[in-house]
């Protein structure tokens, strides 16, 4: 996780920590980390899987095991009374070693499941961690976008309430018509709903973030736009070596491995069992008991009949192994594709948002000429809120076209980290 989290955070956002109220990047992920209530499932599940292992471990080993019992009969059995005469109490106490020394493979093979298993689960946690910081991220970016789209709509406003202001002044001055001086006022109400919204989005992509961070609260992003670095490049291919190592296609294969272990232990319940056993043993009349004795030899267990439950069994098993297979199989295929879109959409998003800047100067510059016409009367009021409008859009394109340009990056990241080549951003 440490070496995946370090990739992200030196991709996407060199800055850490939380900046007065609100979280950067860094701050975001490493919160998560701790309080994700995803993560926090899966390394129970890993612990789970560890658990396992340690457990289908003891059936190999040597069982040890101790019995102390007492007993009173309603009528002494003769063989009682040979053993240690007239008593109705019987005191009696064993050691007794027991070793698998043959069962046709099939505690070795639940061993080297539950060894599968614990393998494929720590795919899972890698997996879920990049799933997190892919979560986060998006999510971090989208309280981002919202966030800028408010800041558009309130400068926005500024404009449109200088605008009424002004149309006022030349209205009194008998330099615009009343019509002017209604449609501003008309404006400026209308964008002042505008901005209510905008803050409401904002607040709710704040609640996403947070509970994305694993937060029961609103997380705003620091406030701030990217500055892209051109020279960032993308890796198009996703080598086969990656795609093996990849943390889906490894907990795709460990499940695949430990449904193959399954079906051989299933299979060997048709074996029959082989034990080497021994036991030291004292029974008496009283406590603690004395006339010791012991024995020692092999026990053999053969399964005749059982109703047909071992083949079922057998069957289901390698109906699970082909699932596995299939579900293999498919996390390839997704991880190529998923790979690949992201990476085409992360080469566009990176031209659009080139584009995007050049259009957002060029219409920086026209509301500029268009305010200063406006106030000199020599443009109607139509022409300038064309102006600001197409200032407010070509802002709101480059702003979402920087996030979708992010947002795409940060998805090619958690397929392969070191897909993205060079710093994102400046």
């Amino acid at each position: 996780m440490k070496k995946i989290s370090a990739l992200v955070l030196l991709l996407l956002l060199p800055a850490a920590g939380r900046a007065q109220g609100s979280y950067t990047l860094a701050g975001c992920l490493e919160t998560a980390a701790i309080k994700s209530p995803e993560i926090l499932r899966e390394r129970a599940a890993l612990d789970e899987a560890e658990a396992g292992r340690s457990a289908a471990l003891g059936p190999l080993l040597p069982q040890l095991d101790a019995t102390l019992n007492y007993q009173r009969y309603e009528e002494q059995l003769p063989s009682k009374r040979a053993i240690f005469g007239a008593s109705l109490d019987n005191y009696y106490s064993d050691i007794t070693l027991k070793q698998l020394l043959f069962a046709g493979g099939k505690y070795k093979a639940q061993f080297s499941a539950a060894s599968s298993g614990r393998r494929a689960q720590g795919a899972r946690l890698s997996q879920a961690e990049r799933e997190l910081q892919l979560a986060v991220t998006r999510a971090y970016y989208e309280q981002l976008r919202a966030a800028h789209a408010l800041e558009i709509q309130k400068s926005l406003l500024e404009k449109v309430t200088q605008q009424r202001i002004t149309a006022e002044l030349l209205y009194n001055g008998g330099k615009a018509s009343v019509v002017d001086t209604l449609k501003t006022r008309a404006v400026e109400a209308a964008q002042r709903d505008a901005v209510k919204n905008a803050e409401n989005q904002a607040y709710v992509k704040a609640l996403a973030l947070g509970q994305a961070m694993g937060l029961e609260e609103p997380a705003r992003a620091a406030y701030a736009m990217p500055a892209l670095n051109k020279d960032a490049e993308f890796v198009k291919e996703l080598p086969a070596a990656e795609l093996d190592k990849n943390p889906e296609v490894l907990y795709a294969a460990g499940n695949l491995e430990r449904a193959g272990y399954d079906l051989k232990a299933v299979r060997a319940e048709h074996y029959p069992a082989l034990y080497a056993r021994g036991s030291y043993f004292m029974e008496d009349k009283s406590f603690f008991p004395g006339n010791a004795n012991s024995y020692a030899g092999l026990f053999l267990s053969v399964p005749f009949y059982r109703g047909g439950t071992l083949s079922a069994q057998a069957d289901k098993a390698e109906a699970r192994r082909r699932q596995a297979a299939e579900s293999g199989r498919k996390a390839r295929l997704s991880v190529t594709a998923r790979y690949a879109g992201a990476v085409s959409t992360a080469l566009d998003k990176k031209e659009r948002a080139a584009t995007s800047a050049q259009t957002l100067e060029l219409a920086k510059e026209a509301l500029t000429a268009s305010e200063l016409r406006y106030s000199a009367g020599k443009i109607t009021l139509v022409e300038l809120l064309d102006s600001q409008n197409l200032w407010s859009s070509s802002y709101l394109a480059y702003a979402n076209t920087v996030f979708d340009y992010l947002i795409s990056a940060a998805e090619v990241a958690a397929v392969w980290p070191e897909g993205v080549r060079g710093e994102l951003l400046k």
